[in-house]
Protein backbone atom coordinates (compact mmCIF):
# COMPACT_ATOMS: atom_id res chain seq x y z
CA UNK A 1 0.00 0.00 0.00
CA UNK A 2 0.77 3.11 -1.16
CA UNK A 3 1.72 6.03 1.72
CA UNK A 4 -0.77 8.48 2.14
CA UNK A 5 -0.38 11.97 3.44
CA UNK A 6 -3.95 12.96 4.60
CA UNK A 7 -4.59 16.62 5.80
CA UNK A 8 -7.48 17.91 7.39
CA UNK A 9 -7.53 21.11 5.03
CA UNK A 10 -5.83 20.16 1.92
CA UNK A 11 -4.28 22.85 0.07
CA UNK A 12 -5.30 24.14 -3.11
CA UNK A 13 -2.98 23.52 -5.96
CA UNK A 14 -2.76 25.01 -9.32
CA UNK A 15 -0.38 24.28 -12.53
CA UNK A 16 2.32 27.56 -12.64
CA UNK A 17 1.96 29.70 -15.65
CA UNK A 18 4.99 29.42 -18.48
CA UNK A 19 7.00 32.10 -17.96
CA UNK A 20 10.02 33.32 -20.34
CA UNK A 21 12.30 35.76 -21.28
CA UNK A 22 14.59 36.34 -24.31
CA UNK A 23 15.29 38.91 -27.18
CA UNK A 24 17.07 38.77 -30.95
CA UNK A 25 18.02 41.71 -33.41
CA UNK A 26 14.61 42.74 -35.77
CA UNK A 27 16.81 42.18 -39.54
CA UNK A 28 13.58 42.20 -41.84
CA UNK A 29 10.00 42.78 -41.77
CA UNK A 30 7.39 40.18 -40.40
CA UNK A 31 6.14 38.21 -38.37
CA UNK A 32 9.08 38.22 -34.57
CA UNK A 33 6.22 37.03 -32.13
CA UNK A 34 3.48 34.89 -32.31
CA UNK A 35 0.97 32.35 -29.82
CA UNK A 36 -1.65 30.35 -30.09
CA UNK A 37 -2.81 30.96 -26.55
CA UNK A 38 -3.35 34.10 -24.82
CA UNK A 39 -0.44 35.37 -23.41
CA UNK A 40 0.51 38.84 -21.10
CA UNK A 41 4.31 40.42 -21.25
CA UNK A 42 6.01 42.91 -22.08
CA UNK A 43 7.83 43.83 -25.39
CA UNK A 44 10.38 46.57 -25.96
CA UNK A 45 11.96 47.66 -29.57
CA UNK A 46 14.82 49.09 -29.10
CA UNK A 47 15.92 51.27 -32.56
CA UNK A 48 18.38 53.23 -30.37
CA UNK A 49 21.35 52.29 -33.16
CA UNK A 50 18.62 51.22 -36.04
CA UNK A 51 19.35 53.76 -39.07
CA UNK A 52 16.17 52.70 -41.09
CA UNK A 53 12.29 53.50 -40.28
CA UNK A 54 9.73 51.20 -39.15
CA UNK A 55 6.29 49.65 -37.98
CA UNK A 56 5.29 47.90 -34.78
CA UNK A 57 2.29 46.67 -34.75
CA UNK A 58 0.86 44.20 -31.57
CA UNK A 59 -2.09 42.06 -32.27
CA UNK A 60 -4.75 41.25 -29.50
CA UNK A 61 -6.81 38.20 -29.30
CA UNK A 62 -9.93 40.92 -28.92
CA UNK A 63 -8.93 41.80 -32.54
CA UNK A 64 -7.70 45.21 -31.71
CA UNK A 65 -4.23 46.20 -33.05
CA UNK A 66 -2.02 48.59 -31.47
CA UNK A 67 0.59 50.31 -34.19
CA UNK A 68 3.71 52.18 -33.43
CA UNK A 69 5.55 54.16 -36.04
CA UNK A 70 9.54 54.60 -35.55
CA UNK A 71 11.78 56.72 -37.05
CA UNK A 72 15.63 55.77 -37.17
CA UNK A 73 16.95 55.60 -33.52
CA UNK A 74 13.30 55.55 -31.81
CA UNK A 75 12.21 53.09 -29.61
CA UNK A 76 9.02 52.09 -27.63
CA UNK A 77 7.99 49.40 -25.08
CA UNK A 78 4.57 47.83 -24.61
CA UNK A 79 2.61 45.68 -21.64
CA UNK A 80 -0.33 44.01 -22.12
CA UNK A 81 -2.21 41.02 -21.71
CA UNK A 82 -4.33 38.56 -24.61
CA UNK A 83 -0.94 39.03 -27.19
CA UNK A 84 -1.56 37.00 -30.34
CA UNK A 85 0.98 38.57 -32.54
CA UNK A 86 3.66 40.69 -32.80
CA UNK A 87 4.76 42.02 -36.84
CA UNK A 88 7.93 44.40 -37.57
CA UNK A 89 7.83 46.43 -40.68
CA UNK A 90 10.79 47.93 -42.11
CA UNK A 91 11.57 50.26 -44.49
CA UNK A 92 15.17 48.94 -45.59
CA UNK A 93 16.97 45.77 -44.44
CA UNK A 94 18.45 44.95 -42.61
CA UNK A 95 17.36 46.87 -39.58
CA UNK A 96 18.91 47.09 -36.19
CA UNK A 97 15.88 47.14 -34.00
CA UNK A 98 16.56 44.90 -30.57
CA UNK A 99 13.87 42.62 -29.95
CA UNK A 100 13.14 41.99 -26.27
CA UNK A 101 10.25 39.78 -24.65
CA UNK A 102 8.92 38.97 -20.91
CA UNK A 103 5.96 36.92 -21.19
CA UNK A 104 3.83 34.48 -19.53
CA UNK A 105 0.81 32.13 -20.63
CA UNK A 106 -2.67 32.87 -19.17
CA UNK A 107 -4.18 30.40 -17.45
CA UNK A 108 -7.27 32.11 -16.18
CA UNK A 109 -8.58 35.13 -17.59
CA UNK A 110 -10.96 36.18 -14.86
CA UNK A 111 -8.41 35.28 -12.18
CA UNK A 112 -8.81 37.58 -9.37
CA UNK A 113 -6.41 38.06 -6.39
CA UNK A 114 -8.37 36.14 -3.79
CA UNK A 115 -8.06 33.26 -5.88
CA UNK A 116 -5.65 30.98 -4.54
CA UNK A 117 -5.32 29.30 -7.65
CA UNK A 118 -4.35 33.16 -9.41
CA UNK A 119 -1.36 33.24 -11.33
CA UNK A 120 1.50 35.34 -9.49
CA UNK A 121 2.02 38.58 -11.26
CA UNK A 122 4.45 39.02 -14.08
CA UNK A 123 7.24 40.78 -13.13
CA UNK A 124 9.92 42.14 -16.13
CA UNK A 125 12.91 43.81 -15.93
CA UNK A 126 13.68 45.53 -19.28
CA UNK A 127 15.93 48.35 -20.36
CA UNK A 128 15.01 50.60 -23.32
CA UNK A 129 17.73 53.20 -24.85
CA UNK A 130 15.49 56.05 -26.52
CA UNK A 131 16.95 58.50 -29.10
CA UNK A 132 15.63 60.79 -31.81
CA UNK A 133 13.05 62.13 -29.46
CA UNK A 134 10.74 65.10 -31.23
CA UNK A 135 10.74 68.24 -29.08
CA UNK A 136 7.84 70.37 -27.80
CA UNK A 137 5.69 66.99 -27.89
CA UNK A 138 4.67 64.77 -25.52
CA UNK A 139 6.22 61.63 -27.07
CA UNK A 140 4.81 58.22 -26.22
CA UNK A 141 7.86 56.07 -24.61
CA UNK A 142 5.68 53.16 -23.16
CA UNK A 143 2.19 52.10 -23.45
CA UNK A 144 0.20 49.55 -21.39
CA UNK A 145 -3.54 48.02 -21.92
CA UNK A 146 -3.08 46.44 -17.88
CA UNK A 147 -2.48 48.59 -14.79
CA UNK A 148 1.26 48.18 -13.53
CA UNK A 149 3.25 49.39 -10.68
CA UNK A 150 6.60 49.17 -10.14
CA UNK A 151 9.67 51.34 -10.66
CA UNK A 152 11.22 53.32 -14.06
CA UNK A 153 14.61 54.59 -13.41
CA UNK A 154 14.99 57.35 -16.19
CA UNK A 155 18.27 58.18 -17.49
CA UNK A 156 19.63 61.52 -18.91
CA UNK A 157 22.81 61.23 -21.23
CA UNK A 158 24.63 63.80 -23.70
CA UNK A 159 22.96 66.08 -21.55
CA UNK A 160 24.53 69.15 -21.25
CA UNK A 161 21.38 70.59 -19.16
CA UNK A 162 17.87 72.35 -18.87
CA UNK A 163 14.90 69.98 -17.50
CA UNK A 164 12.21 67.66 -19.35
CA UNK A 165 9.01 66.95 -18.43
CA UNK A 166 8.20 63.08 -17.45
CA UNK A 167 4.78 62.18 -17.71
CA UNK A 168 3.22 58.85 -16.17
CA UNK A 169 -0.19 58.12 -17.49
CA UNK A 170 -2.38 56.19 -15.06
CA UNK A 171 -5.82 53.94 -14.90
CA UNK A 172 -8.81 55.78 -12.98
CA UNK A 173 -6.11 58.14 -11.35
CA UNK A 174 -4.34 61.74 -12.04
CA UNK A 175 -1.37 61.84 -14.30
CA UNK A 176 2.22 61.96 -12.43
CA UNK A 177 4.18 65.07 -13.95
CA UNK A 178 7.77 65.59 -12.88
CA UNK A 179 10.29 67.91 -14.37
CA UNK A 180 13.59 66.15 -13.75
CA UNK A 181 17.07 67.11 -14.40
CA UNK A 182 18.99 64.37 -13.63
CA UNK A 183 18.95 61.08 -13.10
CA UNK A 184 15.49 60.00 -11.23
CA UNK A 185 13.48 56.79 -10.21
CA UNK A 186 9.96 56.49 -9.96
CA UNK A 187 7.91 54.12 -8.27
CA UNK A 188 4.32 54.43 -9.09
CA UNK A 189 1.05 52.12 -9.57
CA UNK A 190 -1.60 52.33 -12.14
CA UNK A 191 0.50 53.34 -14.58
CA UNK A 192 -0.57 53.36 -18.14
CA UNK A 193 1.83 55.25 -20.40
CA UNK A 194 4.71 57.08 -19.80
CA UNK A 195 5.50 60.26 -22.30
CA UNK A 196 8.39 62.70 -22.31
CA UNK A 197 8.32 66.15 -23.29
CA UNK A 198 11.73 68.09 -24.34
CA UNK A 199 11.53 71.88 -24.13
CA UNK A 200 12.00 73.51 -27.80
CA UNK A 201 14.80 75.90 -26.21
CA UNK A 202 16.90 72.85 -25.24
CA UNK A 203 20.64 73.43 -27.35
CA UNK A 204 21.48 70.20 -27.11
CA UNK A 205 18.49 67.72 -26.65
CA UNK A 206 19.57 64.76 -24.65
CA UNK A 207 19.25 61.31 -25.23
CA UNK A 208 17.42 58.73 -22.68
CA UNK A 209 17.07 55.06 -21.00
CA UNK A 210 14.35 53.69 -19.18
CA UNK A 211 14.91 50.63 -17.35
CA UNK A 212 11.45 49.13 -16.57
CA UNK A 213 11.14 47.15 -13.51
CA UNK A 214 7.25 46.45 -13.79
CA UNK A 215 4.56 43.87 -12.70
CA UNK A 216 0.58 43.82 -13.31
CA UNK A 217 -1.55 44.36 -10.94
CA UNK A 218 -4.10 41.07 -10.97
CA UNK A 219 -6.70 43.09 -8.82
CA UNK A 220 -7.61 45.48 -11.37
CA UNK A 221 -8.76 44.26 -15.11
CA UNK A 222 -9.53 47.24 -17.26
CA UNK A 223 -11.21 46.33 -20.56
CA UNK A 224 -8.99 48.06 -23.15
Amino acid sequence: MSLQVLTKNPKLCCPAPLECSGGFVIERGGTIWESYVPVKGTFTFDGSTNSTSATIRIHLFNGKVVTRNLQPEQSFAFTGDNVKKIEAFVSEIPSNILFRHCAQELIDLNCKLRNKCCPQSLQCELPVTYRNIPVGEDFLLWQSTLPVRGFLEINLFSFAGGSVKIIIKRFNNPDLVKTITQNTVIHASDMKALLVCIPRNLADPPDMSVQYCIKDQLNKKIAF
